[in-house]
């Protein structure tokens, strides 16, 4: 189990169709002290998004159903809401090198451990706010 980190308040979205997957690290994540909000797909990322819903990192899996890929979401998000960091999960071959240029860290690759994305998350959020004091 994750030890809580007081300090982390922030909100992580984890879209992700795989229902398993997705609670397995919702809930990790929980345990971790962080906000979690849950999508399946693009539809539901836009539908909070644009609900006005203060999102810090995004979670994204590549594989999406819909009209979007994961690609596609982050860059749009790139694009439309830059204080929005971007992990992507994959675990297709050849995402890579693509992925390298939507998140800087390139992408997670699936099956992966919580506690690995729950690293990467405090990458990001630490990068941003040395960033802030800049």
């Amino acid at each position: 189990m994750a030890s809580a980190d007081p300090s982390a308040t922030r909100t992580v979205m984890v879209v992700e169709p795989d229902v398993l997957v997705r609670m397995v690290i919702a809930e990790y994540l929980r345990d971790c002290g962080y906000k979690v909000i849950e999508a399946v797909g693009s539809t539901e990322l836009w539908a909070v998004l644009d609900g006005g819903h203060a999102i810090d990192v995004l979670l994204l899996e590549v594989s999406l159903p819909g009209d979007e890929n994961g690609f596609e979401l982050a860059h749009r998000i790139r694009q439309t809401r830059r204080e929005v960091d971007v992990i992507l999960t994959s675990g297709v071959a050849g995402t890579v090198q693509h992925s390298h240029e939507l998140c800087e860290e390139g992408p997670i690759k699936t099956p992966y451990e919580p506690k690995d994305v729950e690293a990467r998350i405090k990458i990001l959020l630490e990068r941003r706010r040395a960033a802030k004091k800049t």
